[in-house]
C-alpha cells in the first residue's frame, strides 16, 4: 500500500497531444488513501475504520466517555472523549502533538464554492463528481482510493468549466490577454490565477509549464482564448486544486508534527469557516507571515463569520451533524400526510438554515438557545404544519415565535423530526438513535445479522409506543433499543411530518422517556421533547459531543488521542464561554492540531 503523495499535474505530455487534439491532458491527481484501523473510544467506544497515510492500530485512550465512527489509523490515534481527554493530555506532558492528517479531496460543496469564487461559476457542477464518503455525519472524501472514473468525471467537469470561463477571460485575467504578443501578460495571468487555483504561490517551474501550456494552446484555433481555456482546464485537474494541501514547508510528509504554511493556514480556515477558498484579505495575511499569529487567527475568524458565506456553512453542519441532507427525497404517506410535499420539504430544510445562522452568527451564538430556542423559521405550508396561519406581510427570514409550551429549539423543528420518521409513522427508533449518536457521542452497536427491521404497521387503534413494545420485551432487542426507543419516545408529541399532536391511536400521546448508559447530567427520566432539550442543553457530555463535532466538521477526520491536549482545551473553553458557539470555532482555530500536521504514524 502506498501513502498519498501531492504530484504535479502531468503536462509533460502536453506538447503533443494539445497540438493534435486542441484538449488538455488530464493531471495526475495521485494515490488515494489506504485504510487504517481506527482506535477504540473509551470504555464502551468501539472500533471504527478511516482514512490513514499508511497502515497501523489505533490506541486507546481510558475514559468515561465513548464514541465511534471513522477514525485515522497509525499509532495512538483512537477516537477518545470525556475524561479520557484529560488523562491523554497529561501524560504527553505538555510536548506539541496532533493527530494523523488524511489527504482529502473537496466535497462536492467545497468544489462548488470553490468555483464560484474562483470562475464565477453558478449552478452545482460538483453534481457531475461522484458522492461523497463520510467521517462520521459529516462530508470528508478521505477514504476510498481514486480510480478511473472519478478521474474521468474530474477532467469532463473540469473540461465544461473551463469552456464556459472563456467568456470571462478578461475579468479573471489581470492583463488583457487578447492583444498581448509577448508571453507577458500569460505569465500575470497564470500568477495570478493559479494562486488562488492551488491556494498558494506557484512555483518557478509550475508557472513556467503552465505559460507553455498557454503557448500551446494559443497557437491553435482559438488564439488567447484557447490558450486561457487549456490552463484553466489543466489547473482545475491537478491535485493542488482537487486536494486540501496540508503538509507543511518541505511539500512532502515528514515525521513528526508539521506547522502549517501561512497559506495552508488561510486555506484550512477558509474551507472550516466558508466551505471555499480564502479571498484576498486571508491570502494578504497568509502573504505578509501575521497568520501564524494567534490573535490574526481569532481576528480572521471573527471576519468571516461576519462574512455571508459563513451562513451557508453554519447551515451545512447542522445539517449533517443531524443528517438532514436527505430529507427533500424522503417520501410520505400522500393519505396520512397530505400537507407534505416538495415544497415544504424544502422549507423545512430553509428553517434549520435561517435558525442556525439566526442563532450562531446573528444572536447569543448559545448551545442552549439552539437546544431549547422557540424562535422559527417558517415559510409557505410549513405555517400549516405548524397549526400556524402566515402573518399578512410577512417576509421570509422573519424570526416566528412558536409556542412555548411545544417546541424548544432545533430537535423540535419538522426537519429533524420528518427526516427521522418513517414515510407512514413517527419513528422513536431512529429519533433516539440520532441523539444517542450525533448529540451525546454515545455508541449503537449494529443488529444482529438477518433481524428484520421492518417496523411494524400503523393503525387506528395502537399507539406507537404500544407499537414498538416488542423492542424492550424481546431480550434480542432490549439490549440496543434501550439505548435508542426510550429518547426517541419523547418526541412522540410529533408526528412523522413534524405537526405537534396529542393523541395516538386511542388514548393522549405518552411522551415520557429515559436516557441510560450515560453521563450522570443525562441519565433519568424526561417528560416529553422540552424536558428532554433541557436536559441536552444542560449536559456536560452534551456540550463536549458538540465541540467534538466541530473538530470533526473543520478537520474532516475524527479527533484521536493525539489530538488529546487540543480537544481538552477546545471542551474547557466552550464550557467556561457558557457554550458560546463563536468562541469555540475562533478556539478550534487556533488549537495546536488545527494549525500544525502529523503525516505519518507514531507519537
Amino acid at each position: 500500500m502506498r501513502a498519498f503523495a501531492l504530484r504535479p499535474a502531468a503536462l509533460g505530455c502536453m506538447a503533443a497531444a494539445l497540438m493534435v487534439s486542441g484538449m488538455a491532458c488530464t493531471g495526475v491527481i495521485g494515490d488515494a488513501t489506504t485504510s487504517g484501523s481506527g482506535g477504540t473510544a473509551g470504555n464502551t467506544g468501539t472500533t471504527g475504520t478511516g482514512s490513514t497515510m499508511g497502515t497501523g492500530t489505533g490506541g486507546s485512550a481510558t475514559g468515561t466517555g465513548s464514541t465511534t465512527g471513522t477514525g485515522g489509523g497509525g499509532t495512538g490515534t483512537g477516537a477518545t472523549t470525556g475524561n479520557g481527554f484529560a488523562a491523554a493530555c497529561a501524560a504527553s506532558k505538555g510536548v506539541l502533538n496532533a493527530g494523523l492528517t488524511p489527504a482529502r479531496r473537496l466535497t462536492r460543496d467545497e468544489y462548488n464554492n470553490t468555483v464560484r469564487d474562483l470562475l464565477g461559476t453558478t449552478g452545482t457542477p460538483a453534481d457531475g463528481l461522484g458522492q461523497d464518503e463520510k467521517i462520521g455525519p459529516f462530508n470528508s472524501n478521505a477514504i476510498a482510493p481514486i480510480d478511473e472514473l472519478q478521474v474521468q468525471q474530474s477532467s469532463e467537469v473540469a473540461g465544461a468549466l473551463a469552456i464556459a470561463a472563456q467568456a470571462k477571460m478578461a475579468t479573471l485575467s489581470p492583463c488583457a490577454l487578447a492583444t498581448d504578443t509577448t508571453t507577458s501578460c500569460a505569465t500575470k495571468f497564470v500568477t495570478a490565477f493559479g494562486q488562488k487555483a492551488y491556494r498558494r504561490p506557484l512555483t518557478t517551474a509550475e508557472i513556467t509549464q503552465y505559460v507553455n501550456l498557454y503557448v500551446v494552446g494559443k497557437g491553435g484555433t482559438g488564439g488567447a482564448t484557447n490558450g486561457f481555456r487549456l490552463v484553466v482546464e489543466a489547473m482545475l485537474q491537478s491535485p493542488f486544486f482537487l486536494y486540501h494541501q496540508d503538509v507543511g514547508a518541505t511539500g512532502t510528509p515528514q515525521a513528526g508534527i508539521v506547522a502549517l504554511t501561512p497559506y495552508e493556514l488561510a486555506s484550512r480556515l477558509s474551507y472550516f469557516l466558508w466551505g471555499s477558498m480564502p479571498d484576498d484579505a486571508l491570502f494578504a495575511t497568509a502573504a505578509d507571515g501575521t497568520l501564524t499569529q494567534e490573535a490574526t487567527i481569532s481576528a480572521q475568524v471573527q471576519r468571516m463569520l461576519s462574512d455571508a458565506k459563513a451562513r451557508s456553512t453554519i447551515a451545512s453542519f447542522h445539517r449533517q451533524w443531524l443528517d438532514l441532507t436527505d430529507l427533500p427525497s424522503q417520501p410520505k404517506d400522500a393519505t396520512a400526510f397530505p400537507m407534505f410535499n416538495a415544497q415544504v420539504a424544502d422549507a423545512m430544510m430553509q428553517e434549520t438554515t435561517l435558525f442556525a445562522d439566526y442563532v450562531v452568527r446573528q444572536g447569543d451564538g448559545l448551545l442552549k438557545t439552539l437546544l431549547t430556542s422557540n424562535a422559527s423559521f417558517p415559510q409557505g405550508g410549513l405555517f400549516g404544519v405548524y397549526g400556524m396561519t402566515q402573518p399578512a406581510g410577512y417576509q421570509v427570514g422573519t424570526p416566528v415565535m412558536l409556542d412555548p409550551t411545544k417546541r424548544a429549539g432545533i430537535l423540535t423543528q419538522a426537519a429533524f423530526l420528518t427526516r427521522w420518521s418513517h414515510n407512514n409513522q413517527t419513528s422513536p427508533v431512529h429519533r433516539g438513535k440520532l441523539i444517542r449518536l450525533n448529540v451525546m457521542c454515545g455508541n449503537v452497536p449494529p443488529p444482529p445479522m438477518n433481524v428484520n427491521t421492518t417496523p411494524p404497521a400503523p393503525t387506528p387503534a395502537t399507539s406507537t409506543r404500544q407499537r414498538f413494545a416488542q423492542h424492550s420485551s424481546d431480550p434480542t432487542c432490549a439490549t440496543c433499543h434501550q439505548l435508542m426507543d426510550p429518547i426517541g419516545l419523547g418526541f412522540e408529541n410529533f408526528d412523522a411530518i413534524g405537526a405537534y399532536r396529542t393523541m395516538d391511536g386511542l388514548g393522549p400521546v405518552d411522551a415520557t422517556g429515559n436516557i441510560v448508559a450515560a453521563g450522570g447530567d443525562l441519565v433519568g427520566s424526561f417528560n416529553g421533547a422540552l424536558e428532554l432539550a433541557n436536559k441536552l442543553a444542560q449536559s456536560q457530555d452534551v456540550s463536549d459531543c458538540f465541540a467534538n463535532q466541530w473538530f470533526r466538521f473543520s478537520m474532516g477526520r475524527m479527533e484521536s488521542v493525539d489530538d488529546s491536549c487540543s480537544m481538552q482545551d477546545v471542551q474547557d473553553a466552550f464550557h467556561a464561554s457558557g457554550g458560546n458557539i463563536r468562541d469555540l470555532l475562533a478556539r478550534i482555530a487556533v488549537s495546536p492540531s488545527f494549525r500544525n500536521v502529523r503525516l505519518t504514524p507514531g507519537s
